[in-house]
């Protein structure tokens, strides 16, 4: 692992995520029995330099979103004074 990081359920763990109607309920596995790329999604700021690197312009869309988001949450918080 690249990560120290341990999941939050022990394994055997019931995570009542099921979806359809036959099948068991999925139970949390061993930290080990999930795939490397998993621990590495918890990393935002690597992830967000990847996207810079390999895909700019969806990278500059999410800039571009947060900035809107805050623009737009700054002037609701604002009207209401």
């Amino acid at each position: 692992m690249l990560f120290n990081v341990k999941s939050s359920c022990k394994a055997g763990t019931v995570l009542n995520l099921k979806v359809r109607k036959n099948g068991d309920e999925p139970v949390a596995l061993e930290d080990s029995e999930y795939p490397e790329w998993l621990w590495e999604m918890l990393d935002k700021k690597q992830i967000n330099a990847d996207l810079k690197a390999n895909d700019f312009m969806k990278w500059r869309r999410r800039q571009l979103r947060k900035e809107n988001t805050k623009k737009i949450n700054n002037n609701n918080f604002l009207s209401k004074m």
